[in-house]
């Protein structure tokens, strides 16, 4: 006899859709207890967006100071203060 285990996954009308797969054999009867899962956390969602988004690496602060003191040159400060005023 086998031991209790918790697997999760999601209803889907009648059927239940597992996250892996179970280590039992297709068509082995077995008893379910349906219990509401809890929601992953905020910072584990947020994560797993990021990496779907992320495609390459952060820059270092260094780099990124670096990266806005270029963008920043006199001409391109004024035309961006020139645009923030018509606004």
């Amino acid at each position: 006899m086998m031991n209790q285990m918790t697997l999760r996954g999601r209803i889907r009308g009648r059927t239940i859709e597992l996250e892996q797969e179970p280590p039992l054999p297709d068509g082995t009867p077995v008893e379910v207890e349906l219990r509401p899962s809890a929601a992953e956390p905020l910072f584990e969602r947020l994560y797993a967006l990021w990496r779907l988004t992320s495609t390459e690496p952060l820059p270092s602060l260094q780099e990124a100071c670096q990266q806005a003191a270029q963008a920043l040159v006199p001409k391109k400060a004024s035309q961006l203060i020139q645009a923030m005023r018509q606004e």
